[in-house]
Order: structure tokens, then C-alpha cells, then sequence
């Protein structure tokens, strides 16, 4: 079950729940993350008008909320689903989806080290979700970005865990990186050095493609896209200066 390192949700926050219990003229949504019941007055279920709320809630059917109000001192979560987009109800199961394959990669690694998973939770998952907003998140800079955990105040041996079971969950997709360049050069032979130079871009494995004098795009695709970039920005600037030529290097995103 996935845990939030909060007691309670915040107003404003979107939430995953399911439907437990139905009234005349309010539900009750069981807060997974929370472990806490929230509550739907008739009055938040559509923005339309209900005659019947079991037109629009369904026991054990999941739903996305909109936190109105928390009193924990009552322990009264007041919800609303009317408030919540089809888009930002998407996205959050998507989110929720993610933290739940984080959670398994949580128990492979109480599995495989001997840690409770109230232990895992104190050490990766509640730390992932206060510097990242999501466990998953944290999981995922650890395959290309292992010394930003480190840098956020996780122990090094953590890290290397996390990793190695990022490796065997997470496939990471590979993005495309591209830069727009433009060279120039006073040389008579200016032509031929133009035509050295983009060859000595792609033996270093870049595609190449003309825009207009003296602008060319410049691409590669990687797993690692902040690394890639800039080996791209280094190597185009360093082998420019190698022939001589006058550079200029712009980002497209």
C-alpha cells in the first residue's frame, strides 16, 4: 500500500481514493496514500445537478479528488470530484501508477537487504517523495543521475541500491537532443573546412543537417539527455576551435 510521509493530505491536493460507502446525500472515498476516509457532500460529486448520487458514485469504483478542507483534529477530510479536470484526473493516476511501481521496487530492495518497509520508507521512499514530490522520481535520477541523491543528503550506499534496482524496473526511453549551430570562417578554403568539420561531428556519432549558411542542426538521441547535451556543446565548440573556424551554439529544446 502506498504511504505518504504526511499524516494527512493537504486543501488543494489531488487525491486517489475509492469509493467505500454511499448516502443519500454524500460518499465515502477510502484514501489509500493516507490511510484516511474522506467525505463528498452530493453538492461536489458533478457539476451538474444530481437527483440520484449513484448516478455518479459506484462502491469500489476509483476516483481522483480535490481536497477542500482537512480538520485533523476530527479527523474530516472534505472532498470534491466536480472540481477535478478529466485532464488532472489523468495525469494524477498516471502519478499514482508510478508511486506504485516505486513501492514494488521498495519491497524488492526490503527483500534483497533485510530492511522492514517502514525502514525502506524512512530511508528512500519518504526522502524521494520530500525532494522530488514522487518516489518514482528519485528511482529514475538514480540511473543517469546517481550524485544528485547523493547531493539531496542520501548515504551512498543507498544510492548504489536504489540503482541497481532502478536497473532491473525502469526502461528508460531515449530522447532526442538537438542544437542549432552556425560557423563561419575567413578562409579561402572555407568550403572544405566547413565539409571536414561536419564529418568530424558525425565520426563522433551526431547527425548533421543544413538549414541555411552558415546555420546547421546538429542532433543525437540519448538515455541521458542533461549528459548528452553537453558532450554535444563540447565537442561541436572544441572541434570548431581545432579548425579554425568562428562558433555560435543554441539549445533547442
Amino acid at each position: 500500500m502506498v504511504r505518504k510521509y504526511r499524516d494527512y493530505p493537504e486543501e488543494g491536493e489531488l487525491v486517489v481514493g475509492k469509493v467505500t460507502k454511499i448516502n443519500p446525500y454524500s460518499g465515502f472515498i477510502y484514501l489509500e496514500e493516507y490511510d484516511k476516509t474522506g467525505m463528498v457532500h452530493i453538492s461536489e460529486v458533478a457539476r451538474k445537478w444530481v437527483r440520484d448520487i449513484r448516478e455518479f458514485l459506484k462502491e469500489g469504483r476509483q476516483v481522483v479528488a480535490l481536497v477542500m478542507k482537512v480538520d485533523e483534529k476530527s479527523g474530516h477530510i472534505s472532498l470534491s470530484l466536480k472540481r477535478v479536470s478529466k485532464r488532472e484526473a489523468e495525469e494524477k493516476l498516471k502519478e499514482f501508477k508510478r508511486e506504485q511501481k516505486a513501492e514494488k521496487m521498495l519491497e524488492l530492495i526490503s527483500k534483497e537487504t533485510g530492511m522492514s518497509m517502514d525502514e525502506a520508507y524512512e530511508k528512500i521512499g519518504f526522502p524521494f517523495q520530500k525532494i522530488f514530490g514522487e518516489m518514482y522520481e528519485g528511482f529514475k535520477i538514480s540511473l543517469t543521475q546517481p550524485e544528485v541523491l547523493e547531493r539531496k543528503g542520501i548515504e551512498k550506499k543507498i544510492v548504489e541500491i536504489v540503482r541497481k534496482t532502478a536497473e532491473k524496473s525502469i526502461e528508460i526511453k531515449e530522447t532526442e537532443v538537438k542544437a542549432e549551430i552556425e560557423i563561419r570562417t575567413l578562409d579561402p578554403n572555407g568550403i572544405e573546412i566547413i565539409k571536414k568539420y561536419l564529418r568530424e561531428l558525425e565520426k563522433n556519432g551526431f547527425k548533421v543537417s543544413y538549414i541555411s549558411a552558415p546555420r546547421y542542426m546538429v542532433w543525437t538521441t540519448s538515455k541521458d539527455p542533461k549528459k548528452a547535451e553537453n558532450r554535444l556543446m563540447e565537442v561541436c565548440e572544441k572541434t570548431a576551435k581545432s579548425y579554425g573556424l568562428e562558433f555560435a551554439f543554441k539549445r533547442l529544446r
